[in-house]
């Protein structure tokens, strides 16, 4: 079933979440970073609370200092993010993969892969190896509630990058894997822990998405010229206006809060 949405229909179907309590700490008996976590409810919104709202496309990349626990999670027999994505999309059967289509551009959640199909994309072929995961992309929503005054931000989708080589093994770019949407992925999420703070409390990956411990760079906002920045835009240029664009947002929340 097509989940294509818009920023408010995501919102108000998120209102339906009937999974409660905050995560836990609970690590499994085996030693391994299973959490015994769940996951907090989305707070509710009207349509009348909505007086903006944007939907952003970001690019998270594993080889940046602020995500590297993304990549490398602190704590013995700790799985890095897309190897929990593997595990719950091969194993658990936890969560649902999407196609991508052909040209890597579609993320409405439409077609989920067929099981060998999604093997096939997982595991890859004996002669190109696994795929080499460095990046994900982050579909979002950012929407101004007038009733509480504040910016909410929802992430609807994720999706793995592989890494695009040339015949002499030089990297020409980044592919999109297959899309996941966040909200089915929250409770995998909350139940496997990616790092121990100072304190002894065990973060999950839920935590760090939902407490936006991660860098990031906007690659498409909606309302903008109907492309990608770097479609229009390059190098440092690109750079810096993914950077203004993200200062935009964070601002237009304090701008608004005086509506």
């Amino acid at each position: 079933m097509a989940r294509a949405l818009t920023a408010l229909q995501f919102v108000v179907v998120l209102q339906g979440t009937s999974l409660d309590l905050s995560a836990q700490d609970t690590l499994e008996p085996d030693g391994s970073c299973r959490m015994n976590g769940t996951i907090v409810p989305y707070a509710p919104l009207r349509e009348a609370d909505v007086v903006w709202e944007r939907r952003v496309w970001r690019v998270l990349d594993l080889s940046a200092d602020g995500n590297v626990l993304f990549r490398d999670p602190q704590g013995p027999n700790c799985m890095g993010l897309f190897d929990v994505v593997r595990y719950a999309l091969l194993e658990e059967n936890s969560i649902t993969a999407y196609d991508a289509g052909p040209a890597g551009d579609d993320d409405a959640f439409r077609v989920p892969f067929a099981p060998m199909a999604l093997v096939e994309l997982l595991a890859g072929s004996l002669e190109d190896g696994d795929p080499v995961v460095s990046r994900f992309m982050i579909k979002e929503d950012w929407i101004f509630d007038k009733q509480r005054s504040e910016m909410v931000v929802r992430i609807i989708g994720l999706a793995p990058m592989r890494e695009v080589r040339g015949e002499e093994g030089e990297l020409r770019g980044h592919q999109v894997m297959c899309w996941l949407y966040y909200p089915e992925c929250r409770l995998t999420f909350a139940r496997w822990a990616a790092d121990r703070e100072v304190n002894g409390e065990r973060l999950s990956y839920e935590d760090l998405f939902s407490q936006r411990r991660f860098t990031s760079t906007v690659v498409k906002v909606s309302g903008e010229p109907d492309r990608a920045i770097n479609a229009y835009r390059t190098g440092l240029d690109a750079l810096l206006r993914s950077e203004e664009t993200k200062e935009q947002l964070l601002h237009m929340g304090f701008d608004l809060w005086e509506y």
